[in-house]
């Protein structure tokens, strides 16, 4: 009896000296991490071939590789995918989400929230201001593809405005200065950006904001990943000491 009191005290004594998984380094271990090329500029930068270079979201993922002692891999999935990706376990987080976006967000974890991102209704200067949705009744605006647009998602269904996708703003923003759009949806951030790389089109274009709040962007992070709690962790920690922002300033 005392041979088996012993044991099992050893056993407790050697649990509550190991530390715990997830507060374990990922020695080299690969964060998966989707981020798709329909995520416009600064929060993806893609070359010529397809390879992610540069971004707010190869930032923050680089970071949090760092910060883990693993190692960041990219996978460049297809915006409608993601979900599907992050529930079979194939990737371990996604970022710049919102859970209205996706079709079943108790089906992934969410993080703390990365940025505010105001959305935008981009129009050619010589128009009229768009401050409601009927202002768009019979016309045709620019979307990514992939993207799901709540506020216009009844509208579009029900062909009252004409959803016209492209891969990327800057090819919206083209065939808005063209005349081939009347409108591009788009976000602040991304909007600036590419304007300050596009000088060609200084002063053709004005921007109203959308009549809804602006949406908190997150990372998706796989309920199957066994780096779930660490990636979780580690981003409330990126955020608490301010560390996101400074990673986010760069782009604005």
């Amino acid at each position: 009896m005392k041979y088996l009191i012993f044991l099992l005290l050893g056993f407790s004594s050697i649990g509550h000296a190991l530390p715990q998984l997830e507060n374990l380094p990922l020695l080299g271990q690969p964060i998966r991490a989707v981020i798709s090329e329909t995520n416009p500029p600064p929060f993806a930068m893609f070359d010529s071939q397809g390879q992610l270079t540069d971004g707010i979201g190869k930032a923050i993922v680089d970071t949090l590789a760092k910060d883990l002692r693993g190692v960041a891999e990219y996978q460049n999935v297809p915006r409608g995918r993601v979900l599907e990706w992050l529930r079979s376990g194939q990737a371990d987080l996604a970022c710049f989400l919102n859970p209205d976006w996706v079709d079943d967000p108790k089906a992934v974890d969410w993080s703390v929230p990365l940025l505010t991102s105001q959305q935008v209704i981009v129009r050619r200067r010589d128009s009229a201001s768009i401050t409601q949705l009927n202002d768009l009744m019979g016309k045709r605006v620019g979307t990514t593809r992939g993207f799901f647009y709540p506020e216009f998602q009844t509208a579009f269904l029900q062909k009252q405005i004409i959803r016209d996708d492209a891969i990327s703003l800057t090819s919206n923003l083209q065939r808005l200065a063209q005349g081939r759009l009347d409108a591009v949806l788009s976000v602040d951030l991304s909007l600036n950006f590419t304007l300050r790389h596009n000088p060609q089109w200084a002063g053709l274009f004005s921007a109203d904001l959308l009549w809804s709040e602006a949406p908190q962007l997150m990372c998706a992070v796989s309920q199957s990943s066994p780096k779930r709690v660490q990636l979780l962790r580690q981003l409330s920690r990126l955020q608490a000491e301010g560390r996101l922002d400074q990673l986010i300033a760069p782009y604005r």
